[in-house]
Order: C-alpha cells, then sequence, then structure tokens
C-alpha cells in the first residue's frame, strides 16, 4: 500500500482562497493602477474621428427608416389608387365602401393615426375617426399639390392644432402638431377625383428610435423646431439615453439645425460628452421644421486603451516584477502539495486502490488528502461490487439453458455475496411447470427429482402471464442451504414470496434478532399486520431475509428469495436488484429461445413436426431399438389424388385438408409416437416399440379416421395410401432402410389402386384394403 506525506512545520495558518487572494492581487491590481494613471496622458482624437464617422454613417440610414413607415401608407394607398371599385365608390360617394376600405387599413397599419379620403375638391367623404366629414384640409398644402400634380406625396408637415381638433385627433397640452404626411390622389380619365392621405404623429412615436437601435445599436430621437427651440419628440425609452422627451437643445445648436444644413459635432449636453449627427426635417415649402439626430454617448473609450499599451509596458513590466517575488512564496505552498497529489493520483490510476494521501498544511490541502483517501476507498467499494456485477452477468451470457441458468444462479450468488440459504421460486398459472426436456422440481445436491411437478405437464408462454396478481403458484424450482420437506408449492398471493411478485417490489427484513422463531401456523408481529406468513424454510431466523421479484415487461417470472446469518448491507440489496432484473431478462430470453427452437422444428401447417426434427428421432429410436432388441415401427402415409384436390378445388383447400389431417395424427398417437410431415402431403409416423400388427392397428385407425373426416368444401371421401415397415427386420440394417422400404410399400399401395395398407412381416407381404378394414 503506497503512503504519501507532505509537511510544513512553521507556518502561520492560512487558507489557500487568502494566499490567492494576496498573491493575485498584488500582482494584478498594481499593474491596473498604474495602467489607469497612464490612461489620462491618452488623446481622445481616435475615439471622436471613430465615433463622428458612425454618427455620420447612421444618420443616412435614419432618414430612411424615418420615412419608412409613411412610404408603407404610400404604396398601399397606390394600390387602391389603381382600383377601378374604389374610384368609382369616390365619385358616386359610396361612403360604406370607402370605410369599409379605411377600417381595413387602419387594421393593417395601426401606427397611423388618422386616415382619410377626400372628393375631387378636396373635402373629407370619409375618415377612420368618424370627423371631418366636409372639411377641406390643406395640410401645410401637401394636398394640394398633390392635386395638382397628380403624383402622390410624402412630407412632414405641421398641421394647425384647429384642424387637427376637427378632424377628431386630440393633443395634450404641449404636445407637438408635427406629423408625417402621405397622400395619394386618385386620377380619374386624366383628371383628379379625389384623394387617400394618412396621418402618421411624430409624439413619442417609438419606431425610428427602436429600428436603429436595433439596427444600428445607436441611439435616435426626432426634434421639433418649437419657440425658437429643437425639442425632442420622440427617443428611445432606455435607462442611460441622454435625451428625454421635451428635452431642449441649446440655441446654438438650434441655429445650425435652421441653417437647412447636417450638422454632425462632439457636443457636451448636460455636463456629459456627445456625439451626435443632425439632419434638418423640410415641409413641402423647404422650410426647416424640425430635426433626426443620431448621438452616441462618449462614455467608453476602449480604443484609448490599446494607445495606451506602449506607454503601460514598463510600468506592466515592474508590476509584474513585484508580483513575481510575491507569487512565488504563495506558489511554493500551494505546487509541493499539488505534487503530492499527483502522485497519489498516479499511484491510484495505476491500479493501486489502496492509495493513502496524508497533507499536514493545517489548510484547505489537508482537507483535499481526506478526500483523497475516502474516494479511494469508495472506489474500491464499488471496483468489487462491479467485478460482482460483471461476474454475474457473464454468468447470465454465457447461456440460453433455462435450467442451467437456475440450477446455477444461488451457487454464483453464495460465492458473491455469502448466502446462507436461498430458493428461487418460479412462477406457473397451472402449477406445473416444464423447462427444457423434462420438468422442474428440486435440484438441491444431487438433483434428485421432486414430486412437486409430476405428471405429464408442460407450459406455454400463457403459463408465464400474471393477468392478476391472486392467479397460479409460486414453485420452488431450486433451493440451497435448506431442507428438501420445507420448500412447498404456494399460492402466488400467499406469504411474503407472494406480495413481492404482487408488489413487484423488494421486501427487506433486517437485523432479526437472533432468538426470532417462525413457525406456519405462528403469525408474525413484524412487518405482517396480522396476516400469517409463509417463510419456508428454518425454524430459526438468519440475520437478514430478502425477497426480490423476477419479471420483465408484463410477465412475472418468480421470486428469489436469500437470507443471510451475517445480514446484508445496502450494497448487497443494490447488487441483488441488478441481479434479478439480469436474472429475469435471461430467464425471459431462454424462454424466448426455448420457444424459437420449437418453432424450427415445427411445421407451421400442419403442427407436426418437420423433416428436421424427424431425422433426430428416428436416428434415436433406431439406435435403442438396435441396441436393446426393441421393437420400431414407420409409417409413411400419402393422401390420395392430393394434386387433383389442389387443382380443382384450389390451394387453400388442399392447406385445410392437411392441416386438419395434422390434427388428426396428432390427437391419435401415443406421446411416445411421432408424427412428422415427411413433405407435400406424405407423412412419417415413428412408433417405438411397437411391432408390426400394433403398427397395422394404429394404421387402419388413423386411416379410417381420415376417411371418416368431413372436409366441407369437397365432394367425397378423403383416403390414403400407407407402408409400413418394422423392426426386426434382417434386411434393415440402418436408418436408410426403413424408411426405403416403408416408402417403397407406400408406392406400390399407390399404384395397386390407392386407399390401402401394405407391409410386409415374416417375409409375408400383406396388403389391407378398404373392404378387408
Amino acid at each position: 500500500m503506497s503512503e504519501i506525506k507532505y509537511s510544513v512545520k512553521y507556518r502561520p495558518k492560512m487558507s489557500i482562497r487568502t494566499k490567492l487572494i494576496l498573491s493575485f492581487s498584488l500582482s494584478i491590481l498594481i499593474p491596473l493602477i498604474l495602467l489607469s494613471v497612464a490612461n489620462t496622458y491618452i488623446f481622445k482624437n481616435q475615439t471622436k474621428k471613430e465615433n463622428l464617422n458612425k454618427v455620420r454613417i447612421t444618420l443616412s440610414g435614419a432618414q430612411r427608416i424615418y420615412y419608412s413607415q409613411a412610404n408603407r401608407l404610400k404604396n398601399a394607398f397606390l394600390i387602391s389608387s389603381n382600383n377601378p371599385y374604389l374610384i368609382k365608390a369616390v365619385i358616386d360617394k359610396n361612403i360604406f365602401f370607402q370605410n369599409s376600405l379605411i377600417k381595413s387599413y387602419k387594421k393593417a397599419f395601426s401606427f397611423a393615426d388618422y386616415i382619410g379620403i377626400t372628393d375631387g375638391e378636396g373635402h373629407i367623404t370619409s375618415s377612420v375617426t368618424g370627423d371631418g366629414k366636409g372639411l377641406k384640409p390643406s395640410l401645410d398644402g401637401i394636398i394640394f399639390k398633390a392635386f395638382r400634380t397628380g403624383f402622390p406625396i410624402v412630407k412632414t408637415a405641421i398641421i394647425r392644432k384647429s384642424t387637427l381638433i376637427d378632424m377628431g385627433i386630440k393633443l395634450s397640452n404641449g404636445t407637438s402638431n408635427m406629423f408625417l404626411v402621405t397622400v395619394v390622389p386618385f386620377i380619374h380619365d386624366g383628371r383628379t377625383v379625389g384623394s387617400i392621405f394618412g396621418l402618421i404623429s411624430l409624439n413619442n412615436n417609438a419606431y425610428l428610435p427602436e429600428t436603429i437601435y436595433n439596427e444600428y445599436h445607436l441611439k435616435t430621437a426626432v426634434f421639433a423646431s418649437l419657440f425658437n427651440r429643437q425639442v425632442c419628440l420622440s427617443t428611445l425609452k432606455i435607462p442611460g439615453n441622454i435625451f428625454g422627451i421635451g428635452s431642449r437643445l441649446p440655441e446654438y445648436i438650434h441655429e445650425k439645425i435652421m441653417s437647412g444644413k447636417d450638422f454632425i459635432k462632439e457636443l457636451n449636453y448636460n455636463g456629459e460628452t456627445v456625439f451626435a449627427a443632425f439632419h434638418p426635417i423640410k415641409n413641402i415649402k423647404g422650410k426647416t421644421i424640425g430635426s433626426i439626430a443620431v448621438f452616441i454617448s462618449n462614455r467608453r473609450y476602449e480604443t484609448l486603451f490599446r494607445k495606451t499599451a506602449e506607454y503601460a509596458i514598463f510600468i506592466i513590466f515592474i508590476g509584474l516584477l513585484i508580483s513575481f517575488v510575491i507569487s512565488y512564496f504563495a506558489s511554493k505552498d500551494t505546487l509541493n502539495p499539488i505534487s503530492a497529489l499527483r502522485t497519489a493520483i498516479k499511484e491510484f490510476t495505476s491500479g493501486d486502490l489502496n492509495t493513502k494521501l496524508i497533507i499536514d498544511t493545517k489548510d484547505e490541502f489537508e482537507s483535499i488528502g481526506k478526500g483523497f483517501t475516502e474516494m479511494a476507498a469508495t472506489v474500491k467499494d464499488r471496483e468489487e461490487r462491479m467485478e460482482k456485477y460483471n461476474l454475474f452477468s457473464d454468468f447470465l451470457v454465457g447461456s440460453l439453458d433455462f435450467d442451467k441458468i437456475i440450477s446455477s444462479t444461488l451457487n454464483i450468488l453464495e460465492e458473491l455475496l455469502n448466502i446462507s440459504s436461498g430458493i428461487i421460486y418460479i412462477y406457473s398459472k397451472s402449477g406445473k411447470f416444464k423447462a427444457g426436456n423434462s420438468e422442474s422440481g428440486n435440484h438441491e445436491g444431487d438433483n434428485e427429482k421432486s414430486d412437486l411437478n409430476s405428471g405429464d405437464s408442460s407450459s406455454t408462454d400463457d403459463d408465464l402471464t400474471l393477468e392478476s396478481a391472486e392467479e397460479g403458484y409460486l414453485i420452488p424450482y431450486q433451493f440451497y442451504g435448506i431442507r428438501k420437506f420445507i420448500a412447498n408449492k404456494i399460492n402466488a398471493y400467499e406469504g411474503m414470496a407472494g406480495h413481492c411478485l404482487k408488489d413487484r417490489k423488494t421486501i427487506w427484513f433486517h437485523d432479526i434478532p437472533e432468538n426470532a422463531m417462525i413457525f406456519k401456523e405462528k403469525l408474525m408481529e413484524r412487518g405482517g399486520e396480522g396476516m400469517a406468513i409463509d417463510y419456508g424454510f428454518c425454524e430459526v431466523f438468519p440475520k437478514d431475509i430478502v425477497w426480490l421479484p423476477l419479471y420483465i415487461g408484463g410477465v412475472n417470472v418468480g421470486v428469489l428469495m436469500v437470507s443471510s446469518i451475517y445480514g446484508f448491507k445496502k450494497e448487497d440489496i443494490a447488487f441483488l436488484e441488478h441481479a434479478v432484473k439480469e436474472l429475469s431478462v435471461s430467464l425471459d430470453n431462454a424462454r424466448i429461445h426455448r420457444k424459437i427452437n420449437e418453432l424450427s422444428i415445427t411445421d407451421e401447417l400442419t403442427g407436426l413436426y418437420n423433416r428436421r426434427k424427424m431425422g433426430e428421432v428416428i436416428e434415436l429410436e433406431f439406435n435403442k431399438a438396435k441396441r436393446y432388441g426393441n421393437s420400431l415401427s414407420v409409417m409413411i402415409l400419402d393422401i390420395d389424388h392430393f394434386k387433383r384436390i389442389n387443382d380443382f378445388y384450389g390451394h387453400k383447400t388442399g392447406d385445410t385438408v392437411l392441416s386438419k389431417i395434422g390434427g388428426i395424427l396428432n390427437r391419435n398417437i401415443r406421446t411416445i409416437d411421432t408424427a412428422v410431415r415427411y413433405g407435400g402431403e406424405e407423412f412419417v409416423i415413428i412408433l417405438p416399440q411397437t411391432d408390426f400388427n400394433g403398427a397395422v392397428i394404429s394404421a387402419k385407425k388413423i386411416k379410417n379416421l381420415i376417411r371418416k373426416q368431413n372436409f366441407t368444401q369437397i365432394q367425397g371421401e378423403v383416403t390414403v395410401s400407407i407402408g409400413i415397415a418394422s423392426l426386426p427386420d434382417d434386411n434393415i440394417n440402418t436408418v436408410d432402410d426403413i424408411l426405403k422400404i416403408a416408402d417403397d410399400f407406400l408406392y406400390e399401395a399407390k399404384n395397386s389402386g390407392r386407399n390401402r395398407i401394405i407391409g410386409e412381416h415374416g417375409g409375408k407381404k400383406f396388403e389391407i384394403t378398404e373392404d378387408e378394414q
């Protein structure tokens, strides 16, 4: 076992965090402080140049966005101006049609404050508010110009408040009457017959500021020229914005804007430096009535830090030199424990799971050492548990034999967990269970058969399915460490095993008192709530007993019960729960494998064995008959005129005949006999311990049953021809001999008129026709 130790005798008690904060603070803060001093000497020219250029470029985009909503209205109105129905409605003053159109536009363009239609003289005939009818607004002369030129117009205008009130547009005190105006004239036969117009208020209009901010990440505002000052009408409502609604620009900026030219400059507004670009807004007469502003707050000087690099190198070098000396001593106390930790990790990863790490530093590294040692112990326990998992999994993967898996499971668990006793119950709906080629029983010790399942029985897939929790039986298929007569078949709902299977939950009795005793006629005081408990094994309790359900999906397989006089740990229970899941899957796979094997040797149409299985059976029975001098007979049966049945009645009817004859054969042979579909319409019946006379009796019986069978789709009787060969016979030395002789007699029977039995015994040939039967 490796033991790595690191100890420091003299040192102040200081946490790793304190050391790191001290060293890194000194190494980082000193250069930063010196660098911040150097920043005061950096010129601002580069920042100013870049920011002014940025607002200049953004300003052109702001102009486009400023008119975008009004242009959307214009494009929509242009489509309507080409609508002959609308033109007719304007000429005929069809107010209902006009109102319907205006409402649809208002719904589509909710940002428009007012949409109206005028007649050829400029009077409003309909509007979205319903107000202003008969009014003849000039809209700062925009409507008159549109009528005169015949072209659509998009312009900014300051509209008289009285006109707005007459149109139903209410303005609060101090609100600007500056609007974006869109007018599209209606032209008919070369003259203007009316127009459609829309108004967009610029008061608190967030579209322009938000769109500019989303596209260019710059702030913007719209100003109106009021009382010889530029007053903010709309801007971005976010924290830290310089301009707010109602903000006023200095007089000298107003004078620059009123000159009608773009104004781009670094400004000082309310004590804050701003890079701003202004574009004048003009009305239809060319007079400046407001402005669009794009601005950047000069709060960050990122580019200045790049310029300070050359000046800061020397200062940073001095700071790094000072911090290096301080960091050296701090890192020494940090790296040595880390080195010890690396060594321990290397030993651990090389396979030494008993590695311990002892660090005596009176700080967090000491806790790390203890934590590593605890981790190594935990990993060791898990490694041992995983090894158990793998051993059990390897055992299950190694076999698809149901009997082998069951018979070896308790032995494997005894090796891995040192269990004292155990039982594997297999669920059976009928109370009998057959696995492999023999019935199940008690397999303890010498594997002597139990009388629990005596008699002829078999199980099906349905025999394993619990449709009700209170149906069926639990059969003690395998047990270990207990006496044979203790393990009894129980009802599926009885005892702790039954409850375990019904609830599909693990039941664990832990730390049972040493003097506890149980008898079947007594009640258990803990865990049973007065219910009689059948433990099914010893008089004296072990320390721990565990019942675990075996099931997969909707199929209940059984119950595993194990006990230990030493007791189980939680890790053991976890392993057992893992083991029963894998065991359930393996048993289910074994059952499916058995079913597949049965299907591979069974003819699907008749339900009889196929030719492959016949080869195995006849080889076995022939060798037994030769070895022990027993009798053996083989019948080969052929359906008469079967081709004619297929041709006349169809193959479906032919299949029905084959299926029914297969059923007759299967029901009317002994359990030791074997019926096989040999091929086509031929069948073979293998009769062990049967001489020629017995074979003739069996052949007559089968032949008569087939002849009397009612095939509803066939007129007349269905008959068969049969050839028989029997041992002992000096002419039969091999399996091929007995099959050939039976086949030859069958051929002779068919050529002699069919519907007859032919065989040979004692050198004398026998032919049995229908009349002789």
